[in-house]
C-alpha cells in the first residue's frame, strides 16, 4: 500500500453498489505483495458498511445509486497513479494480480486484460460466466483483443487522456465501447490470462439471468453498430426482423463456437442448452433495441423536418 507522503504508481478503482462481498474483494487486493506503492479507491454505495472496515481504502460515497461507468470515471478523476487497475466488487483478485499487470506495464504495454476464474457452483453462476466471459477465461491463451471487459482491466493513464472517459449514457456495454475506442486510437489490447480474478456475482435463477443477458443485447448491438471497424458488423444486421428470425441460427452458431473454444464448457456440456437460450435472449434484446432505434431516428427526422 502507498504511504501518505508518497504518490502511488498504481491506482485500483472499484465501483460498488452495495456488494455483499466487497470486503472479500478489498482483502484480496490489499493483501497483494507488490514492490509498487498503490492506492485503492471504492466509488458508490455500501449499505452493509463493509468498506469502512478498511482504513487504507479511499471510499468516495455517492448519495444515490450511480452507474458503473460514472463510478469508474469518478475514480479515475480522483486517482493519482500512472497505472489504473479496474476490478469489480464481485471479483476476488488472485495473489499475483498486481505484479502481473505491473510486469506488462514495465514491458511497455498500455492496455491489459486479465483472466477470469469461475466457481463450478452455483450452477447458474457457472452458466453465466462460461457464456459471457468465455473469451476471458484464465484457461485461454495470451492474445491481442479488439475490446475487453472492465471487471479485470489495466489501463495506462495516457490512454485515457487520448480516448477520453467512459460513456456514462450506456447502462450496459460501457467497457466494450470504451476499449473499442482504445483499439481505434491505435492501442494494442493485450490479454494476459495469468492476471486472474475469481468472478462471483449473484446469479440465482435462469429467468433473472435471461433478462440480464437480453438487456446486454439491447445495448451491445448499438455499440457494435457504432464501431463497425471493430466488430465487422454488416449493415444488413441493422434490421430488427433479421435478428428475430435469425435468432435460433445465431444463438446456435455462437453456442457451438463457445463449445469448441472453451474447455470448461466441454467439461460441463450439460450447460449448453442454457448457453443457447442466453444467446437467443441476447438476439431478442438486439432486435428490440434496433426497433426502438428506428423509432428514435424517425422521431428525430420528423422534428428536423418541422424545424
Amino acid at each position: 500500500m502507498t504511504m501518505d507522503h508518497t504518490i502511488p504508481k498504481i491506482s485500483i478503482i472499484i465501483p460498488n453498489l452495495n456488494s455483499p462481498i466487497i470486503d472479500r474483494t478489498l482483502e484480496s487486493v490489499l493483501h497483494q505483495d507488490s514492490k509498487h506503492d498503490f492506492e485503492v479507491i471504492v466509488v458508490g454505495m455500501d449499505q452493509y458498511n463493509l468498506v469502512e472496515q478498511f482504513e487504507q481504502v479511499t471510499f468516495l460515497q455517492t448519495p444515490s445509486p450511480i452507474g458503473a461507468a460514472e463510478a469508474r470515471n469518478i475514480g479515475i478523476r480522483h486517482a493519482q497513479g500512472e497505472w489504473l487497475l479496474f476490478i469489480d466488487s464481485d471479483c476476488i483478485a488472485e495473489a499475483d494480480w498486481i505484479n502481473t499487470f505491473a510486469r506488462e506495464f514495465e514491458a511497455g504495454r498500455k492496455v491489459i486484460g486479465g483472466g477470469v476464474i469461475t466457481p463450478k457452483e452455483p450452477f447458474w453462476l457457472l452458466v453465466y460466466n462460461l457464456s459471457m466471459f468465455y473469451g476471458e477465461l484464465a484457461s485461454q491463451k495470451e492474445k491481442f483483443r479488439k475490446f475487453m471487459p472492465t471487471l479485470n482491466l489495466a489501463v495506462h493513464r495516457k490512454v485515457i487522456e487520448d480516448v477520453g472517459m467512459m460513456n456514462e449514457e450506456l447502462p450496459r456495454g460501457q467497457d466494450i465501447e470504451w476499449t473499442s475506442r482504445m483499439s481505434l486510437a491505435g492501442y494494442k489490447l493485450f490479454f494476459n490470462p495469468t492476471a486472474m480474478v475469481k468472478h462471483v456475482p449473484e446469479r440465482k435463477d435462469f429467468k433473472t439471468l435471461r433478462a440480464f443477458v437480453r438487456k446486454s443485447g439491447y445495448y451491445m448491438i448499438r455499440v457494435r453498430l457504432k464501431y463497425p471497424g471493430v466488430f465487422n458488423t454488416p449493415d444488413i444486421l441493422q434490421n430488427p426482423l433479421l435478428w428475430r428470425l435469425g435468432a435460433p441460427i445465431v444463438a446456435g452458431y455462437i453456442t457451438l463456437k463457445i463449445f469448441f473454444q472453451t474447455k470448461e464448457v466441454r467439461q460441463h456440456w450439460q450447460i449448453l442448452p442454457f448457453i443457447y437460450l442466453q444467446k437467443f435472449s441476447w438476439c431478442l434484446g438486439a432486435a428490440e433495441s434496433l426497433t426502438d432505434l428506428k423509432k428514435e431516428n424517425k422521431g428525430l427526422n420528423n422534428m428536423a423536418a418541422q424545424s
